[in-house]
């Protein structure tokens, strides 16, 4: 399992990741998923409606809208992901629950402290069991 995903779209995760700061971002992810590659098109930012740093939702009709709009454009939505506040990129209880429903998707999930990103790791579930997903960045050039 691999996500592709270019530097310039890793970049803007990050400045959201810090913006939300000491709270959970969450936002979506586009693109195309096919034999084991999911391919990032385009990072959509969401609004974390809980506020919390521990947890994350994102409201129900913005991700019916996404999901809606990269249907029409041929897209689909692959992924999801979210940062966790002073802790590392690991799959928590609450993260593994949810990926249970929403298997199918890739999870990138952010480990930072106030001052920097630590580490970015992205996840998947098949038959019912966490895995690891290569993170390949395609690099952009500077913006």
């Amino acid at each position: 399992m691999k996500l592709k995903i270019k530097s310039s779209d890793l970049k803007k995760i990050e400045a959201h990741a810090r913006e939300a700061y000491p709270y959970e971002c969450v936002g979506l992810l586009v693109g195309t998923s096919a034999k084991g590659v999911f391919d990032v098109r385009e990072v959509v930012k969401a609004k974390n409606t809980l506020d919390s740093p521990v947890a994350f939702e994102a409201d129900p009709q913005f991700v019916y809208e996404v999901y809606r709009g990269a249907e029409k454009r041929g897209l689909q939505l692959i992924g999801v992901y979210h940062s966790h506040p002073n802790l590392h990129a690991y799959v928590s209880a609450r993260d593994a629950a949810f990926m249970k429903f929403w298997g199918h998707l890739v999870w990138v999930i952010i480990g930072m402290s106030k001052d920097a990103i630590s580490e970015i790791k992205a996840f998947t579930m098949q038959e019912g069991k966490v895995c690891d997903v290569e993170l390949e960045v395609i690099e952009t050039g500077p913006s």
